[in-house]
Parts: structure tokens; C-alpha cells; sequence
């Protein structure tokens, strides 16, 4: 009987499709987690790696997608992978031959095997030609092979400077640019998250994406005729992120025409919006006092303040710190602030149920506010700003943080507060030690220049308060206590101690009582007379006769 080519092309057949209900079947199983520890147990990576050469594309296909799975979802299945040099580098090699399925699930494998640790990233792009098979899918006609590269080059820079310099390094800046200028607003997004997360990393890279030129095509998306809101939000995130880095990368961004557009968005209907451009300016005006005025000489302290104000899901702190730092570039510009009655909003926060670091900010920003000079700490007693900072102090549920800086904001407003009725209506018993050092010490200054103080301390019984606190409680306190005595004379010291002077006591031993002191003596009176002088009949004023009985 002669050989029949049939038998042959039909066992090839069955290997075949044997092979790819296969790879399909482990693809499935890869896909839930509750599985992979099992696969891996059975050395599926071993099994499926060679098939990403198989001559069937379908089979190459489902083997690098049950590849991803296995990957994303066990890091020891990744590890193994990377180990596999050989292959990884034939899988990611023969690329350009395939089609946009095979390119989009090896982009989605270089995230999934990069997301673990640094030193696998680097042999996936160095060693295994990654970085090639990313600019590769960069350049592909496909917006969503593009949109897999952009999350693999997102990954490998979350990770580490390093990386990001390095890919950087490879040219794929001017590529993600270019994705700016697509129509898909999702290619645009996942393009500015790379960017963004580059960015944070340091001030080199961001200086990189900055000469590319990335800013121009950013600033685009703040317009107020873009409606995209989710690429306006990752536009802002990515916009503080350069900026936050230097003075040179700011003064970049609003010669890239960043002004008026960010003031516009802080009255945006999108909170979100409002949170993230108030995010931006906190940024830019912490770089110079020219910065500060121009923000404020374009009407940014009411935008600031329309953030505060309209604030509801989110915390207004970003908008709540940009006040702050735009208070400390000068008095000048604190006292602008001031006059935007920005102080009630501020201390209306403190006395809201407002989280701990909203309120830690606008106690801070008070601190900026207040540090200048006494004009500017008068404005904040006005409106009770000490007493609500010291109450937010008191709280039982104040980390030490948060208390450090209300420490440190009252320190700088009372070291220039010179009413006196309003550091007496704060010094109290119940005020913390590490508080009435400050208040005392400043009080030390004002009594020696104020009549009328020296009595209202002595008359109010502050005088007398302080004398009870014992030197042991706090050396620094006791020391500031000593220098308010100095302030009265030591006679009247000692009186409201209780501890009177010697002169007085040999004054009262030598005293004799006169002879003719009236002494009463009074008689207790019987029942009877008890009941006669309750029934006897009063003439009341009026002349009308009146038994009160």
C-alpha cells in the first residue's frame, strides 16, 4: 500500500489545532487569578514560551496574551519570564512582522513584567530589546497599539529615575508629543500620563519634556472652548508637575501662554477643574514675589478665594496654601489678601468639621499672613484667628504634625500682636505651656510702656494666676514669668501670692484695737417672738394696710 500524504497533512492538522485549543484553554485559566499559583506549580511558563515561535500566528497570539495574563496577575510567572532572555527577546524581536493584536498584547506584556521591580525592567529594555519594540508600537498606524506602549513607558518611569532617563534617552519624548495632535482624546490622555509621570521624577526630565516642546500643546487643552474634562484634569497634573520644579520651568509655562486660561479654570463648573488649577498656581507663586503680584494684579485672589468658597467634595487646600505663599512673598501682598476679606472664610473653616489638613493649611497660611508686622496680626485677631488656631491645637485629635505647625503659626502672629485686651483674653488657665510662653513673653514686652495694662493684669488676677505655676513645670516658662514680675514691685508680688511682706506683718503685730470697739453680740430669739414678728401688721409704702402672714 502506498504512503498516503492525507494521513500526514491530517496529523499535522490535529497538532495543530491541538496546540491552539491549548494555549486558548491557559489563556482562559490565566485570566482569574485563583488559578496561576496552580499553572505556575505546573511549569505552564516552560510549556507556553517556546509556542510565541510557533509558525501559526493564531497560536503566537494566544501564546503571548496567556504570557500577559500570567504576568499581571503573579509575580513569580514574571520573574521566569524575564529570566527566559532568549525567547523574550525572539517574542519582542520578530515584532515588526506581526499584526496589531500580536504588537498591542506585547506592549500590554512589557507593563505587566515591568511593574515589579527595577532590575527586571532593566533587562526587559535593555537586555530584551523592550525599548525598540516600544518605539516601534509608538510609531504604529493603530491608536491602540500606541495607547499599550504609552501605559508600558508609564509603568517602566513609575518605577524609577533611572528608567525614565533612560527611555528618555531613546527618543520617545518627540513620539508621545506627536500623540498630543491625535484626534483620540483617550491616545491623548494616556499621552499625558507618561508625560506626568516623568515629570514628577525630577527637574531634568521635566526640563526634557519642556525643550521637546510639550508645553504649547498642553496649554491648548485649558482653552475654554476644549469640553474634554478628564484631558483638561491630566493636562493641569501634568502642567504642576513641570512647574513645581524651578523658577526656569514656570517662567517656560507662562511664556507658553499659561496665563489667563488657569485663572479662567478656577471658576469652572467641574470642581475637579477647580481643585487641580488652583494646584497650579500653589506652584507657580511659591517661585518668586513678580510671580505672586502678577497672579495677584490678575484677580487671582478671588479666584482663589471662589475655590475656597464653592469647594464641596473636595478639600480647598490647594487654593487655601497659594494664599499662603503668596502672603509670604511680602507684607505688600499679605495685606492685599487681607483686604479680600479672605480672614472670614479661613477662620470659618477652622471652626468647621473640615479635615486635618485643610485646616493645618489655613493655619499655616495665617502664620504667613500674620508674620509681617502688627497691622497684619491685628487683622487676624479681628476675626478670632488665635482663639479658633488655639482651639484646633487643643484637640485631643491632633497629630503632633499638625500640631507643630499651629505652634509655629502662633508664635509668628503674637510675636507681632500688640493688643493687649486680646492677649489677655487668651491667657486663661486651660492654655497649653508651650502657648502661654508666647503670650507671656509678649505681654513682658507691653507692660513696662503700659499703665493701664500693669493694672488690668493685676485687677483681672493675671498677676496672681501665674504666681501658682511652680518652676519645675517648665524652666522656659518660669523664666518668662520672672521677667512679667519684673514689670510690678515686689511688695505687690508677694500680696497677690498670698505671701504678704514683713513690713505689713510687724504693722498688724503692733496694732492694739481701741477700747471702744462695738462688738455684737446677737441673742437667738424664742418661738414665741419668732411667731409674733411674722404676724405683726406692716404699713406698706404705699399708706395701704397690709397682714403678712
Amino acid at each position: 500500500m502506498s504512503p498516503s500524504p492525507k494521513a500526514v497533512v491530517q496529523t499535522f492538522d490535529n497538532y495543530a489545532k491541538s496546540q491552539l485549543t491549548f494555549v486558548q484553554n491557559v489563556a482562559e485559566l490565566a485570566a482569574k487569578p485563583a488559578y496561576v499559583d496552580c499553572l505556575y506549580e505546573s511549569h505552564v511558563i516552560k510549556i507556553v514560551l517556546p509556542l510565541v515561535t510557533n509558525i501559526n500566528p493564531t497560536v503566537r497570539m494566544n501564546a503571548v496574551l496567556c504570557l500577559v495574563r500570567l504576568a499581571g496577575n503573579s509575580e513569580p510567572c514574571a520573574k521566569q519570564i524575564v529570566c527566559s532572555k532568549n525567547l523574550l527577546s525572539r517574542l519582542l524581536g520578530q515584532l515588526v512582522k506581526e499584526n496589531k493584536y500580536y504588537k498591542k498584547n506585547c506592549m500590554n506584556l512589557v507593563k505587566n513584567l515591568c511593574k515589579y521591580s527595577s532590575e527586571s525592567t532593566e533587562i526587559v529594555i535593555k537586555e530584551c530589546g523592550g525599548i525598540d519594540a516600544i518605539l516601534i508600537c509608538m510609531k504604529d498606524f493603530d491608536s491602540f497599539v500606541k495607547e499599550a506602549a504609552m501605559q508600558a513607558i508609564t509603568c517602566i518611569t513609575r518605577l524609577d529615575v533611572k528608567l525614565s532617563q533612560l527611555i528618555v534617552n531613546y527618543g520617545v519624548l518627540p513620539q508621545i508629543v506627536l500623540c498630543l495632535k491625535e484626534q483620540q482624546q483617550s491616545l491623548k490622555l494616556f499621552a499625558l500620563t507618561a508625560l506626568d509621570e516623568m515629570a514628577k521624577n525630577n527637574e531634568d526630565l521635566a526640563v526634557k519634556i519642556v525643550d521637546v516642546p510639550t508645553l504649547p500643546h498642553v496649554i491648548f487643552f485649558l482653552m475654554p472652548n476644549f469640553v474634554d474634562k478628564k484631558v483638561q484634569k491630566s493636562a493641569l497634573i501634568l502642567i504642576k508637575n513641570i512647574v513645581k520644579h524651578s523658577l526656569f520651568l514656570t517662567e517656560n509655562a507662562i511664556e507658553s501662554n499659561l496665563f489667563p486660561e488657569i485663572l479662567l479654570l478656577m471658576a469652572h463648573s467641574d470642581e475637579s477643574i477647580r481643585n487641580n488649577s488652583a494646584k497650579v498656581i500653589r506652584e507657580v507663586v511659591k517661585h518668586s514675589v513678580q510671580i505672586a503680584q502678577m497672579v495677584v494684579n490678575s484677580g487671582g485672589i478671588d479666584k482663589l478665594l471662589n475655590v475656597i468658597s464653592c469647594s464641596q467634595e473636595l478639600s480647598p487646600n490647594p487654593a487655601v496654601l497659594a494664599l499662603g505663599y503668596i502672603a509670604a512673598m511680602s507684607p505688600k501682598l499679605a495685606l492685599e489678601i487681607i483686604q479680600s476679606q479672605v480672614l472670614m472664610h479661613l477662620t470659618a473653616i477652622l471652626k468647621s468639621d473640615a479635615d486635618k489638613l485643610t485646616k493645618a493649611g489655613v493655619i499655616w497660611t495665617l502664620g504667613m499672613i500674620g508674620q509681617h508686622s502688627a497691622e497684619h496680626a491685628r487683622s487676624i485677631c479681628s476675626c478670632d484667628g488665635l482663639t479658633n488656631i488655639m482651639n484646633v491645637y487643643m484637640d485631643s485629635n491632633l497629630d503632633n504634625e499638625n500640631k507643630y505647625k499651629c505652634i509655629v503659626a502662633l508664635e509668628q502672629i503674637l510675636k507681632n500682636c500688640d493688643d493687649f485686651n486680646v492677649l489677655e483674653k487668651l491667657l486663661t488657665p486651660s492654655v497649653p505651656i508651650e502657648i502661654m510662653i508666647f503670650i507671656l513673653e509678649k505681654i513682658s514686652k507691653i507692660l513696662p510702656k503700659n499703665l493701664q495694662a500693669r493694672r488690668s493684669f493685676i485687677t483681672n488676677g493675671h498677676l496672681k494666676m501665674i504666681q501658682n505655676i511652680k518652676p519645675h513645670v517648665n524652666p522656659e516658662l518660669f523664666q518668662v514669668i520672672k521677667a512679667v514680675n519684673c514689670c510690678f514691685p515686689e511688695d505687690i508680688i508677694q500680696m497677690v501670692a498670698g505671701d504678704f511682706p514683713e513690713t505689713v506683718m510687724k504693722t498688724v503685730d503692733k496694732y492694739v484695737p481701741q477700747s471702744d470697739c462695738l462688738f455684737f453680740n446677737r441673742q437667738l430669739k424664742s418661738d414665741e417672738q419668732l411667731h409674733k414678728s411674722y404676724t405683726t401688721i406692716k404699713t406698706p409704702l404705699s399708706g395701704e394696710e397690709s397682714t403678712f402672714k
